[in-house]
């Protein structure tokens, strides 16, 4: 390959690598929203428990965690379905669905690794460390987003998440603070940005 077609290589690359893929940011943009809503209301539930606000029993409130979780798989499953032809265009669209989907399976990870040696240790501060763990790594998946796209509003979500771990490691012990701030970490840091990729996707559409 000759410098002609070497930097005529290079330009596609680059112009890949920063086209949008609006099908893909709707898809991801879908499932952020959808994590960051239930999960963060799951949060929140627990958080008016521990003040006392409200009075839930067991059986109610391990029907409501299971809920939450099987109706994230649903949304989960019915998205991949409605998106299992569409084809990835861009570079950076891939690389981009890498990082995230790196992040997720790396979520999944830590939370059979840290759940094991907290119920070895029975110990629910080592399981509190886990949504600590969880944040850096959105912090990590969001910088690489802004290091590609160059656009201020993820390197502000980037440096959420990466504050939301100091502060969540801090609130370890004050079990409201920890979860009121894991609460609101979650919508702000998570499904806005989801409903901000959506809406993106759709303009960019």
């Amino acid at each position: 390959m000759n410098e002609t077609q070497r930097a005529h290589a290079d330009l596609a690359f680059m112009k890949a690598l920063v086209e949008e893929g609006g099908r893909s940011q709707m898809t991801g943009g879908a499932l952020f929203l959808t994590a960051g809503l239930l999960y963060g209301l799951q949060c929140l539930v627990h958080w008016t428990q521990v003040v006392g606000i409200t009075r839930f029993s067991d059986s109610f409130m391990l029907a409501f965690v299971v809920g939450i979780s099987l109706t994230f798989v649903v949304v989960l499953g019915v998205v991949i379905w409605r998106d299992r032809k569409t084809a990835q265009r861009a570079v950076g669209t891939r690389a981009l669905n890498a990082a995230f989907g790196g992040a997720g399976v790396a979520n999944l990870v830590l939370c059979a690794a840290f759940g094991l040696v907290a119920s070895r240790e029975r110990s629910m501060t080592i399981w509190l460390l886990y949504p600590v763990t969880i944040a850096v790594v959105q912090g990590f998946a969001w910088y690489v987003a802004f290091m590609m796209r160059k656009r201020p509003w993820l390197a502000l979500v980037s440096g959420g998440w990466f504050a939301t771990a100091l502060g969540l490691g801090l609130a370890i012990g004050n079990d409201a603070g920890y979860l009121l701030l894991l609460a609101v970490a979650l919508v702000l840091l998570m499904a806005i940005p989801g409903a901000a990729m959506m809406r993106l996707a759709k303009t960019s559409g």
